[in-house]
Formats: structure tokens, sequence, C-alpha cells
């Protein structure tokens, strides 16, 4: 007796489309607490004299998803001792969505930046700008990815 095709190859494929989209949901809404934990964190903990509010006003975060910023952290102004931060604001925006355009038009990413352009300079003093906010980040992707992508038994 022949053995007959029963598959229905258009709806296998929708199938795994659906888990897919499922997946790159979970992981976005994933990514953006994390973004916002991280960014408080940037905003909160920094070491630096707050002089003008620039530079922390141009920190900032974004999900990328094939290409587009799917989200985008809350820019804030910060005003400093001699400043309102508006400058530091608009260059943190502008770096971002510069970096953002460059990425690759295929896959997830999750960027953050200080877009005032002597942030490395702070850093380089010892001074915490977003060292320990990309450490945070780094973690708690990884954990996020062992645990949405572990292997089932």
């Amino acid at each position: 007796m022949p053995v007959k095709n029963n598959i229905d190859a258009a709806r296998i494929r929708q199938r795994i489309e659906a888990a897919i989209q499922n997946r790159t949901r979970a992981i976005v809404a994933q990514l953006f607490y994390i973004g916002e934990e991280c960014l408080a964190n940037a905003r909160a903990n920094h070491l630096y004299l707050n002089q003008t509010g620039n530079l922390c006003s141009s920190i900032g975060y974004c999900v990328i998803v094939d290409g587009e910023i799917v989200h985008e952290g809350e820019w804030r102004q910060v005003a400093g001792k001699q400043g309102n931060g508006q400058e530091g604001k608009q260059k943190g925006m502008e770096y971002l969505h510069r970096l953002a355009a460059e990425q690759p038009a295929q896959g997830i990413t999750f960027m953050m930046v200080a877009g005032m352009p002597y942030a490395q300079y702070v850093e380089a003093m010892s001074l915490d700008v977003l060292d320990t906010s990309q450490q945070m980040a780094e973690t708690k992707i990884k954990g996020m990815l062992n645990r949405l992508f572990k292997p089932t038994a």
C-alpha cells in the first residue's frame, strides 16, 4: 500500500511564522524592560558632576527589529547646575537614530547610547556614564535568552 502525503505545507509554514512572531514579541517586551532598568540606572547612578545636564539627557536606548526601531526609551531633559540639558537630549536622539539606521535589516538589536561627544572622556576618568548599565544589560539579556531558548527535555 503506497504512503500518501497528508501534510499541508502552507499550514506548517503559517504555524512556524506565528511561533517566530510570538518569540520576537516576547524578546522585544523583555528588552523594553531591560532598557528601562538600564536607563534608570545610568541616569541615577553616575558620579560625574551634572553641570549642564547634557550628558545625562543624551542617554537613551532603542530596540530594533529587522532594521526598524520598534521601541525607544523616553528622552528626558535633565537640568544641570548651568543648563537645562536640551542640547544633550537632541544630540542623544540624533546619535541613536544615526546608529540605528546603520544596523542590519534582519534580526533584533538592543542599543544604548550616550550621545554627547565627551562621554568617552568622562568614562576614561572612571566616572560611570554607561559602563554599569552596559554590564547590567549584557547580564540580563544573556539570562533572558537562556530562559527563552533553553532546550526542553
